[in-house]
């Protein structure tokens, strides 16, 4: 024993000391270690998320977003210079991204001799197509090489799709005569195979349909085309030529925080290629998509700090709690040293030492706490789902972040002894006779002031589409104040609830000062009295249920968005394209499916602008329709009844509210006038803010218009679209199903990163609301020994001290339960509807609705109560097991 208390004598001061508290600095070092892990592992998850996102968006990004098309008229003589430079542009454009290019040459128009149709000839084309044995198989025959085509007398061999070939009436082997219309040149050409494309609605052949389908029907009828190897065709049919060259990047490696560089060096692609092919037109769609990308991962970002801000906040004022309970506990002997001679610069040597020693091993910790954490977050199935791969080891931001927030810490940790340290001794025993005062902050109105700052915040988060903001030079950037409104609005809504403490405890009071009971009456006087120690415990409980709450809410309501979202595009249950033949029995023999109904989808003039027409068979469109109730003030059911027309009245039609006064509308080259019945906020089936209409099919199709079924929307019995799905898409149907839909937006990384944000702060907030109060309640309970020893000889039983420990922290849990879920649904309401709509659920149209789910938060504050009375009376357990005797003697050596 003396050994140890050399060696314990031979330490620094500021050791000592700190070891003289091992409560309350083991909460300290407990609250900065949660703070700087939970953090940590928050910006890392942001960052996979959105990566994750970005690279999945890139990844399933349809040829049409990524690809670059050049065209442009070419001879035998100059196609090779032209090629050169498309390629030569194409590659700098793109820089280090691999881009493979692919060429497609087609000659002017040949007529099939002997094929006249009407008095009209029936045309083809000879067409070379780069890489195009890689995407088609041969049926029979053999692919035409250069030496096949050379001096035959047998004509110049070519090869056919099936379809042209089955339209054309020949196969390999056959021969005929093709004329130039140009120059009136004879052809003989020689079919020496026949092939069929592996995927004719493959996005590379947009606009090639007369290889896709074989017959192309315009003022002619064409047929082909005639496909030969490069070198014959620019030896013979090059006269009149144009070309396309297709340009697909590999985006797999490209990082995120290439996306805009990246984008700006592709936007210079035509300027590249004109350079060098000055007659050449050039289409990029990449520069668009890839802003579209780094914006949505810039807001995605955004949103996912929201739950850092608010942690940030929770940790800032639980870690201030801690210190200043420590403050308290330590005034005594600060204001003792004080008179003895120490200085504030030893004091404050003191403080900021001991912070120090706590918080500094927090942050080389803390980044390697980060991915174990994560991975146990990735644990749970709707995380996993989204394929964000947590990582395994930090980087240097990651060590920065930590050592901010260990270094912040330790400052407000060394803050109030600091503040406490202006007393002398005589001056601290004086005031531990008096009441508790009104904090600084509230004196100064502090609380007011953060409301209006929080106003502001939230004001700004719903009047814009994210939370970001242009810089100067036109860049992206976070909007702090925007990210900030929902953690300054939970913080000054708490805030404003510490002002019932006292109010609430002078009601109680005079309501147990004439009643029986021991507890209750005690209880009241004790926080009546001494207010501003049960008014930090409430505000941190408060802050930490509003939290969860918050994060309970917003993920209900990014859920509820997404499956919204997915109903709005679908339409339907299912959603499939019509093919000849097709009849309701061709879908109701489905597994699963109730219903069946034929439309028309085309796009229209109304008003001088396009819009999109759906008719529908207006009978069942009731049982197949999903319409949000919101969305519309009459049902499906009632708005098909309204859409049903009668003969020599305008077509009635149901519109979106931009086309709400149109008249007449052009369907190909019929006008026809419409009667406006209902107005919906958005049209099913059609993308979020499309102009859009409604119509009956049949009424339709009675005013001249050509009302083909182009596609069929069937409804499922319980909303169980899978087996009905897959035997459609087993019979070569793109089908769109509701329920896929739903999975996609739910388990995409960059949206569905919102809900391994909210689950982290979540889970870090209760675990720093337990913290505080446990380490509150015994810093507490242990000052309050010599009352709790004389309560106990007077005969007061363990019950009586539960009663009375239950009663005094009521105030703290009732209050906080309380305040914490009206201040979560309050916040909610503001901040959690546009925060969707900004970063996740739509491209605007579709309404996000707020979704409270109150079950679960039910469950939430039941499990916080229990907690809490659990710790409570593992309290009084304590105190009441203590001899009276042995505590009050030892009150009197002191």
């Amino acid at each position: 024993m003396k050994r140890g208390r050399a060696v314990l004598g031979r330490l620094p001061l500021v050791v000592r000391r700190a070891l003289a508290e091992p409560l309350l600095l083991a909460a300290a070092f407990g609250s900065i270690l949660l703070a700087t892990t939970a953090i940590a592992a928050l910006l890392l998850h942001a960052g996979s998320a959105s990566q994750a996102g970005v690279r999945r968006a890139l990844d399933t990004a349809p040829l049409a977003a990524t690809a670059t098309v050049v065209t442009s008229s070419v001879s035998a003589g100059d196609f090779a210079a032209a090629d050169q430079a498309v390629r030569a542009g194409i590659a700098h454009a793109h820089g280090e991204v691999p881009v493979r290019v692919t060429a497609r040459v087609e000659s002017a128009s040949y007529a099939l001799k002997g094929s006249d149709r009407g008095g009209q000839p029936v045309l083809t084309r000879f067409a070379t197509y780069e890489g195009l044995d890689g995407q088609a198989d041969l049926v029979s025959g053999r692919w035409p090489t250069q030496e096949g085509t050379e001096g035959s007398t047998a004509g110049t061999a070519v090869a056919l799709s099936e379809p042209a070939a089955r339209a054309m009436g020949v196969s390999t082997g056959d021969a005929f005569t093709v004329v130039g219309r140009l120059d009136g040149t004879p052809a003989r050409v020689r079919v020496a195979g026949v092939f069929r494309l592996r995927d004719p609605d493959d996005p590379r052949w947009t606009g090639e349909d007369l290889l896709r389908h074989g017959t192309q029907t315009a003022d002619f009828t064409s047929r082909g085309p005639l496909v030969v190897p490069a070198g014959a065709f620019l030896d013979r049919f090059a006269a009149g030529a144009s070309a396309r060259w297709l340009a697909e990047p590999d985006l797999r490696r490209l990082s995120p925080d290439r996306l805009r560089p990246f984008s700006a060096s592709v936007a210079a692609v035509s300027a590249d290629v004109r350079s060098g092919c000055p007659r050449c037109t050039v289409t990029e769609t990449l520069s668009a998509t890839l802003l579209r990308l780094d914006r949505g991962a810039l807001v995605a970002r955004s949103t996912m700090l929201v739950p850092v801000l608010q942690l940030l906040v929770l940790a800032a004022y639980a870690l201030a709690l801690t210190a200043r309970l420590l403050a308290e506990h330590r005034r005594m002997e600060t204001a003792l040293l004080r008179s003895r001679g120490g200085g504030s610069p030893r004091l404050a040597a003191m403080a900021a030492g001991e912070a120090l020693l706590i918080a500094l091993p927090c942050a080389p910790a803390a980044p390697f706490l980060a991915p174990v954490l994560l991975r146990l977050l990735s644990a749970f199935p709707w995380i996993e789902a989204t394929g964000v791969e947590p990582p395994r080891m930090p980087d240097g931001a990651t060590f920065a972040v930590a050592a901010a927030v260990a270094l912040a810490c330790a400052a407000m940790l060394a803050a109030p002894p600091l503040l406490a340290a202006r007393r002398t001794y005589v001056e601290e025993q004086a005031a531990r006779g008096r009441a508790d005062r009104p904090g600084l902050v509230q004196r100064a109105g502090a609380d007011v002031g953060l409301l209006v700052l929080a106003a502001i915040a939230v004001w700004r988060l719903r009047g814009q589409d994210a939370a970001e903001t242009t810089r100067l030079g036109g860049e992206l950037g976070l909007d702090p104040l925007v990210g900030a409104g929902p953690a300054l609005a939970l913080l000054c809504g708490g805030m404003a609830a510490l002002r019932l403490v006292p109010a609430v405890a002078k009601i109680a009071e005079r309501a147990t000062r004439r009643r029986p009971g021991f507890g209750p009456a005690v209880a009241a006087r004790q926080v009546s009295r001494r207010p501003a120690r049960y008014s930090g415990p409430a505000l941190l409980l408060t802050m930490a249920t509003a939290i969860g709450v918050l994060s309970l809410t917003t993920a209900a309501t990014w859920r509820s968005a997404q499956e919204d979202r997915a109903g709005h595009v679908a339409g339907a249950a299912l959603r499939v394209p019509a093919l000849p033949g097709d009849d309701a029995r061709t879908f109701t023999t489905l597994p699963g499916v109730a219903a069946a109904v034929p439309a028309h989808r085309a796009t229209v003039v109304a008003d001088g602008a396009d819009a999109t027409l759906i008719a529908a068979d207006a009978a069942d469109l009731g049982r197949v329709l999903l319409l949000r109730p919101d969305l519309s003030e009459l049902p499906p059911a009632t708005l098909a009844s309204r859409i049903a027309g009668s003969a020599g009245q305008p077509l009635p039609v149901v519109v979106t509210p931009g086309l709400a006064d149109v008249t007449r509308i052009t369907a190909g080259t019929a006008a026809i006038p419409v009667r406006v019945v209902s107005v919906v906020t958005a049209m099913p089936g059609t993308p979020e803010g499309t102009p859009a209409m409604l119509a009956d099919l049949t009424a339709f199709r009675a005013k001249g218009a050509e009302g083909q079924v182009t596609e069929w929307w069937l409804a499922a019995d319980g909303h169980d679209t899978a087996r009905a799905a897959l035997d459609a898409s087993g019979r070569g149907r793109d089908v769109v199903d509701v329920a896929a839909l739903t999975a996609g937006y739910r388990d995409d990384p960059t949206a569905a990163g919102l809900q391994g944000a909210l689950l982290l702060g979540f889970a870090a907030a209760l675990a720093f609301a337990v913290l505080g109060f446990v380490v509150n309640a015994a810093v507490s309970a242990r000052e309050r020994r010599g009352e709790f020893a004389v309560l106990g000889a007077l005969g007061v039983s363990f019950r009586q001290t539960l009663g009375l420990l239950a009663a005094e922290q009521s105030f703290v849990i009732g209050l906080s339960l309380a305040g914490g879920v009206a201040l979560a649904v309050a916040v909610s309401a503001a901040v959690v509807p546009p925060m969707v709509t900004a970063g996740y659920a739509t491209a605007g149209g579709l309404p996000v609705l707020l979704q409270v789910p109150w079950q679960q938060v039910a469950a939430l504050a039941v499990a916080i109560l229990a907690a809490l009375l659990a710790i409570v009376a593992g309290l009084a357990r304590s105190l009441h097991r203590r001899e009276p005797a042995a505590v009050l003697r030892a009150g009197e050596a002191s």
